[in-house]
């Protein structure tokens, strides 16, 4: 399999997220995600396309795949991804692989940058390589999402 060599800015663009006080609301649909996860609901989404949410500030440690409209805080960075180049749940799985803790530049809370996230060098296949890869993947992962609903039944 042949293999070129990317800078994480050439697969995407890192976005802050925002100040969520504005459009949350009890009667939102759109989760709000914060570096812990889902935190609330907004009226309206900050990006609709498929991304993969990096942590800036506490927990930096996980990447998280979304592909629904979503509102991310501003303690984490969402992506626009070059589709061209790498297929966004492919650049997820690749990223879930790195140990973003090695990249921590905070003295106190663990925090990145984007200039030091955009520096990362990624090994990015063909898209069609990409797409095998993903068949094998996501059905895998579908089976195990399947065994956990599964689980959660049985001890309920």
């Amino acid at each position: 399999m042949k293999y070129n060599i990317y800078k994480l800015q050439e697969l995407v663009t890192i976005k802050y997220g925002k100040n969520q006080k504005k459009v949350q609301s009890e009667t939102g649909h759109i989760p709000i995600y914060g570096t812990g996860g889902l935190m609330a609901y907004a009226t309206e989404p900050l990006y609709d396309k498929p991304s993969v949410l990096i942590g800036r500030k506490g927990t930096i440690g996980k990447v998280k795949y979304v592909d629904h409209p979503f509102w991310t805080v501003d303690t984490l960075f969402y992506t626009i991804v070059n589709e061209n180049i790498v297929i966004p749940k492919y650049l997820y799985y690749l990223m879930s692989l790195i140990d973003l803790n090695n990249y921590n530049e905070g003295t106190t809370i663990p925090s990145l940058r984007t200039e030091t996230l955009n520096r990362m060098e990624l090994t990015i296949p063909s898209i069609e390589q990409q797409r095998r890869v993903l068949s094998i993947i996501e059905p895998l992962e579908q089976k195990i999402s399947l065994n956990n609903q599964v689980n959660n039944n049985l001890v309920a």
